[in-house]
């Protein structure tokens, strides 16, 4: 770390000097004015910018806007779907402005990045959201919302639980040990939170930089791509309030399909299984059965609201808002509740200062959130009753043997708890210093502190225990981090064909992090939960989950932007990161991008073709990298273990991980060719953008001698992965206001595809590595396995008998391990009959959304589809015992096979059911199509609510969360849902299911939700 302090003190000393050196200041005036459009109506969000220049503001939600520039510039303004209009300033102290309608937008300003950039500008691949519209979608998770909105960026669900989170992909998958998750940057800092931190309100831009060429500026952060959300501040003008809410009910959209009572009673005796309850046989001559699903399953409750208040002078600006969210499940007792407060002011002192000042925190409540009770739910048997003779509740509704409680239990909460709040506290400070026209200094503070708490405890007689003893755990988290950053800015006109930008940028960033985790069995009684747990009867403490972590990073960045004649445009940008976690003599990298720009709509010869409103053609190439490597992995590590010494039983250690001192950052090279079109004057507008991600210096296990005495593997920089595709994006106004009388009709589509590849191993001379599913030329969710060619029929017994089968048994390819190459059928199944079947890695995936409007009513619908792609069902893998067709328990309805139902779907029911191989009866066809949301809101007319003030709105929604289903093979086949939910570890059982396959387990089943809210401002 003494290097990372000496680089700090030369970069503020540099940076003093200059300010030291630089006197000479430009005479400033205070404008103010407003925005309106051709109706006389304010016009709330207009960017006004000095020209030449990125200092500027917005207007506020009556159309004001006020701020210090010079007295001898010209006000640029600019607002998505209206011409820009330039104002020369001429000491003028009042502007108003009146925009026409365009529906061009090309000279807004997009966030790129320690600064902002004209859309007409950018030379990178980076997508800005419409914020507006990732509201058409309620959800506690910004990501949930933001799901097929975004060419090149894959979400899954991961939970279909209350607060659940989401996997984000932009671009593929680079690495195959390391993270794969994008830099979140929250106002310029980088956030160390989860997306459930942060309110949807408080967002007023997000962006996501995909290509190496936008993210280079972030460095060895940058490789897994960057998103970057502004959050919003006050304005000038009179106090404004605004508020937004919403309720909502959450019903089960989709039931796991179990086998009736008859059904039931017909797979037992496929099976061969005569045991029977003597109330399953009460229920059989009863004619009486029990509904598992339905007992327990209940409406879930959602509930938003979100205040906001802001005002502001020409001096100081100021926003508070906060926010309540809370959702409960359609199990018992699991919910998610979000509380959020924010503050955010901004002064100017003089005519020259500016600082700023933003806190956001959040406290997030997740309650049982791994309590899974579906198993009993989809497995006990409807032949059995849930409630005694006498109203109570029938404990164990199964055997004795099988010790499985009823899911009823999970209303009781005496017999369980399980609780995960999670405190968040993200604030940055800034100040900004004009020192000449066109020269800017910022500084920037952030200070990310949280402090997360999990607590469990499940009782002995609870449906989703562990053990079977009372058990109970307690662990703790927190991290405390802190970042400062330099930027000086340098943006000037040169001439009429000339413009520069320059930012350069040196910062500071530090985390410390630590954990601690105590177990606890045979807790005396249930009341004491996870409390007072020193009365356990015995205490442990994990040694995985204890630890402490502490890491620094150092940056240099400089960024030049040049334009020449609006129309030839040039990026470079260099950054240097030097890590406290590399070893010394490795710890700097430097991180080269470049990327160009035309506009070749503005060339003389495209002057004919009027129909082409903008097309402009990017190219950039760069490279980045992970900040993967974990603190302290380049020092070794060594374990404990117990030995006798004597009679007495000591500790010791041993060395477990040899040292590297070269281990270094995978890197990432990223090229990028784009085109953005515009034609009939921006009706129709998108985008193409073709890229290729080559990363290298994978870290990667090497597996150690054992005369090294070490056990296990080195971590090296060795392996490489490549990341190919294409992105298209199209929007379209098919319905125009200005023909149409007011109607409009706009459609945004995007579809984007991905194809990765594994192109090297740690050894050169290895092209596979089963036990991890990697694969030399395969994506790394390759999924490698027999092949199920259907099932042994009555007619093939001759057959199945030399492969040791017999009819009804799952019939596989064997296709090679004889011959003289072992490339031919051997007469039996074996390891060399394996081979690769598939992977997670869809053919093409993407989104829709249609938008319809009319005076004061509007009506959307957002859609999201993926096509292609194998996807891994546990529920169907015999070895996860939900398809176990033993006839022991109830289970998910298959086509299985008897004598007379001769399917090649399942195999027989068997009491001894043989798990062994069964692996092949979970893959299935990853393509669905979603209906996302339905949403119908009506602005009330302005007219009516002018009692309330002049500048009131009031709009009332309603909308629809994931109302339909509209294609997926596998819910034909009897999943629930098509979205994977599980990834990670290797399936119990599963052969040659890889790390990265994309899995659906037994989870809670996917909700479809029912809202109504309002947006009150006044």
């Amino acid at each position: 770390m003494k290097l990372l302090h000496l680089r700090k003190a030369i970069g503020l000393t540099f940076f003093a000097l200059i300010f030291s050196a630089l006197g000479l200041m430009a005479q400033t005036i205070t404008v103010r004015g407003s925005v309106k459009d051709q109706k006389g109506e304010n016009l709330p969000g207009v960017n006004v910018v000095l020209q030449g220049t990125l200092t500027g503001t917005v207007t506020g939600t009556d159309g004001n806007f006020n701020f210090q520039v010079p007295a001898n510039g010209t006000l640029v303004f600019s607002y998505i779907g209206y011409k820009s209009k330039n104002i020369p300033i001429r000491n003028q102290q009042i502007i108003n402005v009146v925009l026409e309608p365009d529906v061009l937008g090309l000279d807004e300003f997009v966030v790129v990045g320690y600064g902002t950039q004209r859309k007409s500008d950018i030379t990178g691949s980076i997508a800005s959201v419409d914020v507006a519209k990732i509201r058409d979608v309620p959800a506690a998770n910004i990501s949930r919302a933001l799901q097929g909105k975004i060419a090149g960026v894959e979400i899954q669900s991961t939970s279909t639980r209350p607060g659940g989170s989401t996997q984000i992909r932009i671009r593929g998958n680079r690495s195959l040990a390391a993270s794969n998750d994008p830099l979140l940057v929250v106002d310029g800092i980088p956030f160390g939170g989860s997306l459930n931190d942060i309110s949807s309100d408080d967002i007023a831009s997000i962006e996501v930089l995909k290509d190496a060429s936008a993210t280079v500026i972030y460095g060895s952060r940058g490789s897994n791509g960057v998103i970057l959300i502004t959050t919003k501040r006050g304005t000038e003008g009179d106090l404004k309030v605004s508020y937004n809410g919403y309720q909502g009910l959450s019903t089960v959209a989709r039931k796991y399909n179990v086998f009736s009572a008859e059904e039931f009673i017909n797979l037992r005796t496929a099976a061969g299984y005569t045991n029977y309850l003597p109330v399953e046989k009460e229920s059989m001559l009863l004619g009486r059965e029990t509904d598992w699903q339905d007992l327990v399953y209940q409406t879930g409750l959602t509930s938003n609201h979100e205040l906001t208040l802001s005002a502001g002078t020409s001096k100081t600006k100021y926003a508070i808002s906060g926010g309540y969210y809370r959702e409960t499940g359609v199990l018992p007792h699991i919910a998610f509740t979000r509380y959020s407060l924010r503050a955010a002011v901004d002064r100017r002192g003089g005519k020259r200062i500016k600082i700023g000042l933003t806190t956001m925190s959040s406290a997030g409540i997740t309650d049982g959130q791994s309590a899974n009770p579906m198993f009993q739910l989809v497995c006990l048997s409807p032949l059995t009753t849930a409630y005694n003779l006498n109203g109570t509740i029938r404990e164990q509704p199964m055997f004795d043997t099988d010790d499985y409680y009823s899911p009823l239990t999970l209303q009781d909460k005496a017999r369980w708890k399980e609780q995960n709040r999670r405190f968040a506290s993200f604030n940055t400070l800034y100040g900004e210093l004009q020192i000449l026209t066109g020269l800017k200094y910022r500084l920037n503070l952030g200070l990310d502190v949280s402090d997360g708490k999990y607590n469990n405890f499940y009782g002995s007689d609870t449906p989703f225990r562990n053990g079977l003893q009372n058990q109970a755990t307690v662990q703790g988290t927190d991290n405390f981090a802190y970042t400062m950053e330099h930027l000086l800015n340098f943006d000037r006109q040169f001439g009429e064909k000339h413009r520069l930008g320059i930012t350069g940028m040196f910062s500071v960033q530090e985390s410390e992090t630590t954990g601690s985790r105590v177990d606890a069995l045979n807790i005396p009684v249930n009341y004491l939960q996870y409390n007072n747990l020193f009365l356990a009867g015995s205490i442990s403490a994990p040694s995985g989950n204890n630890f402490y972590s502490k890491w620094g990073i150092v940056s240099y960045m400089a960024r030049a932007n040049y334009a020449f004649d609006d129309k030839y445009l040039l990026t470079i940008t260099g950054r240097a990161d030097g890590s406290s976690r590399l070893a010394p003599g490795n710890k700097w990298h430097y991180y080269p991008a470049a990327a160009l720009g035309w506009i070749i709509s503005k060339e003389k010869f495209m002057q004919n073709l009027r129909f082409v409103s903008n097309l402009k053609l990017r190219a950039g190439y760069g490279q980045t990298s992970n900040t993967s490597v974990n603190p302290y992995s380049t020092l070794g590590g060594l374990s404990g273990t117990f030995y006798s010494f004597g009679d007495t039983g000591v500790k010791g250690y041993f060395v477990s991980t040899l040292p590297n001192s070269k281990l270094s950052w995978e890197y990432t090279t990223t090229t990028n060719i784009g085109l953005d079109f515009g034609f009939l004057e921006g009706r129709i507008s998108g985008s193409v953008d073709a890229y290729m991600q080559q990363t290298f210096d994978l870290l990667l296990g090497k597996q150690l001698p054992a005369s090294t005495g070490v056990p296990g593997t080195v971590l090296t920089n060795v392996g490489k992965t490549e990341n190919r595709g294409l992105e298209f994006v199209l929007n379209g106004i098919i319905l125009s206001p200005k023909v149409q009388g007011g109607f409009l009709w706009e459609v945004n589509a995007n579809l984007f595809l991905n194809r990765e590849k594994i192109v090297a191993l740690a050894d050169p001379t290895v092209t596979k590595d089963v036990g991890n599913g990697w694969f030399v030329g395969q994506p790394t969710s390759a999924i490698y396995d027999y092949v199920k060619v259907g099932i042994w029929q009555l007619s093939e017994a001759e057959e199945a008998a030399k492969f040791g089968a017999k009819p009804g048994d799952i019939k596989l390819l064997d296709f090679a391990g004889g011959g003289a190459n072992l490339d031919e059928p051997d007469g039996r199944i074996s390891d060399a009959d394996r081979r690769i079947l598939g992977a997670g890695q869809p053919d093409y995936q993407g989104g829709l959304t249609s938008t319809f409007r009319f005076k004061g009513f509007d009506f959307s619908v957002v859609g999201y589809y993926r096509m292609g792609g194998m996807i891994i069902s546990t529920l169907h893998m015999p070895a996860d015992y939900v398809n176990r067709l033993d006839g022991r328990r109830n289970q998910i309805k298959v086509d299985y096979w008897t004598p007379t139902n001769p399917t090649n779907e399942m195999p027989r029911p068997n009491a001894a059911f043989d798990a062994a191989r069964t692996g092949v009866l979970g893959y299935f066809d990853g393509s669905f199509i979603k209906i996302r949301s339905i949403n119908f809101g009506y602005e009330v007319d302005k007219r009516l609510l002018r009692v309330l003030g002049p500048t009131s709105s009031l709009r009332i929604f309603a909308s629809v969360a994931d109302p339909f289903l509209l294609y997926s093979p596998y819910v034909d086949a009897g999943g629930v849902d098509p979205e994977p939910n599980r990834t990670g570890a290797t399936i119990s059982g599963g052969e040659g299911v890889p790390a990265r396959a994309l899995k659906i387990g037994l989870n809670t089943p996917p909700t479809r939700r029912y809202i109504i809210g309002i947006n009150y401002k006044f």
